[in-house]
């Protein structure tokens, strides 16, 4: 069965092309624009992914915060997440505590290693 891995990024173009690599990949890709879909899918649908990709500046709400979140609910704590986003060095590195990041402007490639790394990586510790 492929992995679910879903996309939050509120730009459409970037969160298009993301889905079309995830989907070429053989992963089931869903993208969303912002953290309320999120939410709705999440609790409404009652389908946890097996990939959350989070851009860190959403209009409705921080990625970092869309984490600590997830991280407050048994249902949602285990769910990886990669952040790829537009940041500065700061800002990458606070949130490299969090999870592992991926700035844009990216390289496909760079992204495509990323998500195969933390779906083993969850595959491992599941």
């Amino acid at each position: 069965m492929a992995d679910r891995v879903w996309v939050v990024d509120d730009e459409p173009l970037i969160r298009t092309a993301m889905l079309a690599v995830l989907a070429e990949m053989g992963h089931e890709a869903r993208g969303f624009g912002n953290a309320e879909e999120l939410y709705t899918a999440l609790v409404e649908e009652g389908q946890i992914p097996d990939l959350l990709i989070l851009d860190q500046r959403l209009p409705d709400e921080f990625g970092s915060t869309i984490l600590h979140s997830l991280r407050e609910r048994p249902q949602y704590r285990d769910i990886p997440v990669l952040f790829v986003t537009a940041i500065d060095d700061d800002e990458a590195g606070r949130l490299t505590d969090l999870a592992p990041v991926v700035r844009k402007p990216f390289d496909f490639v760079d992204f495509a290693d990323a998500v195969q790394k933390e779906l083993a990586e969850a595959a491992a510790e599941a």
